[in-house]
């Protein structure tokens, strides 16, 4: 990873002149906003300031004379205590010759992770917020597997409790000519199941998967809450909390100590009238989580799940204060609002309902519904223009990455044979933008992976497609000499590779034509 061998650089740098062991989240790489500086900045200098009680211009001309005296590599200089970093010609094209025949080793977030994502009711069809989970939850798996971390993904299946008796209990009304419950469902697909003979959850869990299955979305394991309740492992976590001495009686309801792991107040598990809150049944399956073996559980929740985030860490917490760390992390899906042309969409025109994830891939397929549910964080609302989505123009991100590729293999489609670039390297500023963009594709994945945010791959993609685009409005190939000709071929070829890698890991097609 390119941002990683410089800081390597300066790491070593630091220590040799300063007698000072640094680590590498001491030091920031970053793209200066004028690329005329360099290819890349830090503000070490800064930072080393207090400790070494010199000037920062002093530390920055110090570094940069002494990374400039023996590389063969960067070449360093310093403007008002920031060193600008540029890579030599020779080794920006020798890294970028190689890069993608090189995958580096990535770090292991840790020894075993679980993420469950989605994890609807089975009481109706998805909705666009669980395609934002689902395509988030897909696109941290693809990464996952990208940078070999050892992970299982799951769904957990809510098929227990009051939602199911009383979606149980809509079909059925429709079935014997009653009225619907007041508080049932009352969707037009709920007389769909009452006209069928099949199992009405097992029907909807049916239909989900396949919607899934549309968006490339699979899991290892699809977990049953009504198998917590079949099996032993709700008395299981009872029997641990009070073994362990974390839980207790009091209103003739049972608690759980949760304020002792940094909750608000205790928590009910049990009621007055003996049931079972929906927190201890949430907690066995924690509990079970935990005794499968995995130290890094990564929940993908919806937005009315914030207030429910610290209970759950703090039985997670509980259920390894004698063990080894667990670490939990939990990422809110914020709200999905769909637009056309700018005016808010809240039915569908053809059931008069809530708009589906089904309808949405209907009407502007699959790659603009994955970009446009993954393209922020998951901690942003998304406003989703529907017309947006299938615009055939370069207001259309989705369109505007994927003509970058097409055009790319237009472009290639018409020489008979690439071959590799062997001459004297110089490089024109749209060369040199789009190289050191395509240099950054390991940093950016290894960001995405640590930081849990796939959404900087859509970034990084249009950022790509934004370079290439303006080096074919000003490199031109076929006119140009034999040697300029063959570089920026090798040029074009490595940036195809690695966008087409990059919309990969989003979930997005990479068409050859368009």
């Amino acid at each position: 990873m390119i941002k990683n061998s410089i800081k390597q650089c300066i790491l070593r740098c630091v220590q040799e002149l300063h007698q000072l062991e640094l680590s590498d989240s001491d030091i920031v790489i970053e793209i200066p906003k004028n690329r005329e500086l360099g290819d890349f900045s830090t503000n070490i200098a800064f930072r080393l300031a207090k400790p070494l009680k010199q000037s920062p211009l002093i530390i920055a001309e110090a570094l940069c004379t002494h990374i400039n005296s023996d590389s063969d590599r960067y070449s360093c200089s310093s403007v008002k205590g920031f060193i600008n970093i540029h890579l030599l010609d020779d080794y920006l094209w020798q890294y970028l010759s190689e890069l993608l025949q090189t995958k580096p080793e990535f770090s292991k977030l840790s020894e075993s992770i679980l993420l469950e994502y989605v994890s609807a009711n089975p009481t109706g069809p998805l909705h666009v917020g669980h395609g934002r989970w689902a395509v988030l939850g897909a696109a941290l798996s693809r990464l996952f597997v990208f940078t070999q971390q050892r992970f299982k993904t799951e769904t957990y299946i809510n098929d227990a409790g009051n939602q199911i008796s009383l979606f149980y209990e809509s079909v059925n009304a429709v079935k014997e000519g009653k009225v619907i419950p007041e508080n049932g469902y009352h969707g037009h697909y709920i007389h769909d199941l009452a006209s069928s003979e099949a199992d009405p959850v097992k029907a909807i869990i049916q239909q989900q998967r396949q919607t899934l299955d549309r968006l490339g979305v699979s899991f290892d394991t699809w977990y049953s809450e009504k198998s917590l309740h079949e099996s032993s492992k709700i008395d299981d976590v009872l029997s641990f909390l009070k073994t362990s001495s974390l839980s207790y009686e009091s209103d003739d309801a049972l608690w759980f100590k949760s304020s002792s792991f940094g909750d608000d107040k205790d928590r009910v598990l049990i009621k007055s009238d003996h049931s079972y809150t929906y927190f201890l049944v949430d907690l066995a399956y924690h509990f079970d989580k935990v005794n499968r073996g995995f130290d890094y559980i990564i929940n993908i929740w919806g937005a009315d799940h914030h207030g429910y985030v610290p209970r759950v860490q703090a039985g997670i917490q509980s259920f390894t204060s004698e063990k080894k760390d667990v670490q939990f992390k939990v990422l809110i899906g914020q709200l999905v609002s769909l637009f056309r042309n700018g005016e808010a969409v809240r039915m569908s025109k053809r059931t008069g309902e809530m708009i589906t994830l089904d309808e949405v891939i209907d009407e502007i397929g699959v790659d603009a519904t994955s970009y446009f549910l993954l393209h922020k964080s998951s901690d942003s609302t998304i406003d989703f223009d529907l017309e947006l989505a299938k615009q055939k123009n370069a207001e259309n991100p989705v369109f505007y990455v994927q003509y970058a590729h097409a055009r790319m293999c237009t472009l290639l489609s018409k020489f008979d044979d690439v071959k590799p670039f062997d001459g004297k390297v110089s490089f024109t500023p749209e060369e040199r933008a789009l190289a050191t963009l395509c240099l950054l594709f390991y940093d950016v994945v290894w960001d995405a992976t640590s930081s849990l945010s796939p959404y900087k791959l859509t970034q990084y993609c249009v950022q790509l497609a934004k370079a290439f685009h303006v080096f074919y409005e000003h490199c031109p190939i076929k006119s140009s000499d034999d040697e300029t000709q063959r570089k920026r071929l090798c040029l074009v070829t490595f940036t195809k590779d690695i966008l087409k890698n990059a919309l990969n890991l989003c979930g997005i097609s990479a068409p050859q034509r368009m």
